[in-house]
C-alpha cells in the first residue's frame, strides 16, 4: 500500500483563527470498531486536524455529517468515501 499526500479543504472562512490550522492534539478517542458514525473528536483524531475545524467542516457541509440532538454525527461509509475523493497534494 502506498501512501497518499491528500489536499485537504481550505478553510471556509478567512477569519476563523489559528487553533483551526492545527493538527489534532487531544487524547486518543476510543473509536468502536462496530459503531456505525463518528463524533466530532473521532473524525478530526482519524484525519488529524483540529476538533474546531472538524466541527466548522461538518457545519459548513465539507463533511457529510448529520446534526442530533446529541451534536454532530459523521457515518463512517461517507467519511471514508469523502476521504477517498480528497485531491492528492
Amino acid at each position: 500500500m502506498t501512501a497518499r499526500a491528500l489536499r485537504f479543504p481550505s478553510r471556509a472562512t478567512a477569519d476563523t483563527g489559528p487553533s483551526q490550522d492545527q493538527p489534532y492534539t487531544g487524547p486518543t478517542p476510543e473509536i468502536d470498531p462496530y459503531a456505525t458514525t463518528y463524533t466530532i473528536t473521532q473524525a478530526a483524531y482519524l484525519i488529524s486536524v483540529s476538533t474546531e475545524q472538524t466541527r466548522q467542516w461538518a457545519e459548513n457541509g465539507t463533511i457529510p455529517a448529520i446534526h442530533t440532538d446529541n451534536g454532530w454525527e459523521i457515518p463512517r461509509t461517507r467519511l471514508t468515501d469523502w476521504i477517498g475523493n480528497l485531491p492528492e497534494a
